[in-house]
């Protein structure tokens, strides 16, 4: 008798154990639930050395800088989800420059003039009106300088790694990996996502004034925890750069370095592990609380 008292007692000893676990971890439950997500934006060889490389554009950023620091991290974080976009235009996309004299009709306050790359005009249609941003042509669909870096590390779709094309509509353009510019139609971004329960989004790649950060906001805008990793993206233009962070933030985007990204994702990891001892020790105070029944 005196055994089965002892064997109790310890029982009882463990239970109050669990409990204190318990108690201890109820804050994991919530980081348990977390996954993230890496959305490398539109790597392209059209900004690296193509038609519209950024080390042309006013920031004289290169491009292909971005490409080593994606790769180490796709290389050591354990995100649960990588999406690439890509630019994807048809031939008569309205940013090209050389299409604005067959859009002469739809120019707002007048006729067809000798514009610039990088001037912004209104267009009135046909689909809706909207400023455009004109660029030479660039990341024409199914040509070789709108695919994916071949240093970029990149795998065949799956449950993990998504495409999405975007601008691939030739009267609006489409700068977020979410939704074209005048938020008229998504891309199929957010719902790839929302399949796999993303909760938080790294955004990095080209451009971060225009691509990357429009991303970043729409991302932030739909309820991801949203970070953007400014040494993993390149810009345009050094005060649209400057514009666009400021938006970020005010949007709640959080500017981190690549530095940071693995202490951020791994400690989710962590939490994760925390979270599933912590659901066996239930399953064994469970058990243990049926032994006692049964006494």
């Amino acid at each position: 008798m005196k055994f089965i008292q002892t064997i109790k007692l310890w029982i009882l000893l463990i239970i109050i154990q669990i409990h204190t676990i318990q108690s201890n971890t109820q804050k994991v439950d919530d980081s348990s639930n977390n996954v993230y997500a890496l959305l490398v934006i539109d790597v392209q060889y059209c900004f690296i050395n193509g038609s519209l490389a950024l080390k042309n554009s006013p920031a004289r950023q290169d491009g292909a800088e971005v490409v080593p620091i994606i790769n180490k991290l796709i290389k050591t974080v354990p995100f649960d989800v990588i999406a690439y976009s890509l630019d994807w235009h048809p031939k008569n996309h309205i940013s090209f420059i050389n299409n604005t004299i067959y859009r002469n009709q739809y120019i707002l306050n007048g006729q067809y003039q000798d514009y610039k790359i990088g001037d912004t005009i209104t267009y009135t249609g046909p689909e809706s009106r909207t400023d455009q941003v004109l660029w030479t042509a660039h990341c024409v669909q199914n040509t070789d300088e709108a695919q994916l870096s071949d240093d970029l590390i990149h795998y065949p779709a799956s449950d993990k790694y998504v495409y999405v094309v975007k601008g691939t509509d030739p009267d609006i353009d489409s700068y977020s990996a979410f939704y074209d510019n005048n938020k008229l139609h998504m891309t199929p971004l957010n719902d790839e996502l929302k399949k796999r329960n993303v909760t938080h989004v790294f955004v990095a790649g080209l451009a971060l004034d225009f691509c990357v950060g429009s991303t970043a906001v729409d991302a932030a805008d739909l309820k991801y925890k949203t970070y953007v990793i400014k040494d993993a993206s390149r810009g345009v233009n050094d005060k649209t750069i400057k514009t666009k962070l400021i938006e970020m933030k005010q949007h709640g985007v959080k500017i981190i370095e690549s530095d940071d990204v693995e202490n951020i994702v791994k400690h989710n990891q962590h939490s994760k592990r925390k979270f599933i001892n912590f659901q066996r020790r239930k399953q064994m105070y469970n058990l243990l609380q049926r032994i006692l029944e049964n006494e």
